[in-house]
């Protein structure tokens, strides 16, 4: 459900959630994007960053500036000035996956919980456009969600979080995706290993030129089966900082 209206909700000395709704959907996560994109123009004075979610936004701001009271009046007049957004710039990224095996260690669990087998599982994972609804819990994290799949992919968590987990693993918690981009513990059905980075500290490759984060919310991820001799080769280009990410600029309307 999304609410009537805004909540803002007090989350420390320096920091404001605004939360929109109880649902992760992609009409709820428009809306968040539309309130960042007005907070972000009426350039509050103050507001240190803004860390937009599936339905919710954390804001950073200076409390010795601003006093909270009178920053919520400035984001509901920025708000309502801005008109409701059904069109975002959204960026189309491809990037190869090795599905299966010791890549992809729970895809067994994931066939059996969908009934289907695991090369159907790699065909409904890789052949779905996933949206970037969040990014966060590590560096770089994506949350993706499937948009219109020819079948949605759903399976428990674990039980336990696992202490380890590779870095560049795909894992699929309920119906949603997430890429692993540091070695951690986790939660998440490893289906698969990606060999190019979504967080880059040293920013070594082109692509995160401007932000060490590849990754932002808005943005579509096509996931492209590889097999072990071309995941090899695009492992050496990552090495050697040769490697170009396939990133096609473009919008998406609801």
């Amino acid at each position: 459900m999304i609410y009537e209206s805004i909540r803002y909700l007090y989350s420390g000395d320096q920091f404001l959630t605004i939360e929109i709704g109880d649902e992760m959907s992609l009409r709820a996560n428009f809306k968040v994007i539309g309130i960042d994109k007005a907070i972000k123009q009426a350039q509050i004075d103050g507001i240190i960053e803004t860390l937009p979610g599936w339905r919710s936004m954390l804001l950073h701001y200076d409390s010795l500036k601003i006093r909270t009271a009178d920053l919520i009046s400035e984001i509901q007049r920025a708000v309502g000035q801005v008109s409701v957004v059904t069109q975002v710039p959204s960026r189309l990224i491809e990037l190869p996956v090795k599905y299966k095996g010791k890549w992809g260690p729970n895809i067994g669990f994931v066939a059996e919980q969908n009934g289907i087998t695991e090369d159907e599982v790699v065909k409904v994972h890789s052949e779905t456009i996933h949206w970037v609804g969040m990014v966060g819990f590590t560096p770089g994290s994506p949350q993706l969600m499937q948009l219109d799949p020819i079948q949605l992919l759903s399976v428990p968590k674990y039980k336990s979080p696992r202490l380890y987990t590779p870095q560049g693993t795909i894992g699929l918690g309920g119906s949603l995706t997430a890429i692993y981009p540091v070695v951690s513990p986790g939660g998440y059905q490893m289906i698969g290993l990606c060999p190019v980075p979504v967080y880059d500290r040293f920013q070594s490759l082109e692509a995160f030129e401007k932000s060490p984060v590849l990754l932002r919310i808005g943005d579509r991820i096509k996931f492209v089966p590889v097999e072990m001799e071309e995941f090899d080769y695009i492992r050496q280009q990552v090495w050697e900082c040769s490697y170009k990410f396939n990133i096609k600029e473009g919008t998406y309307s609801l």
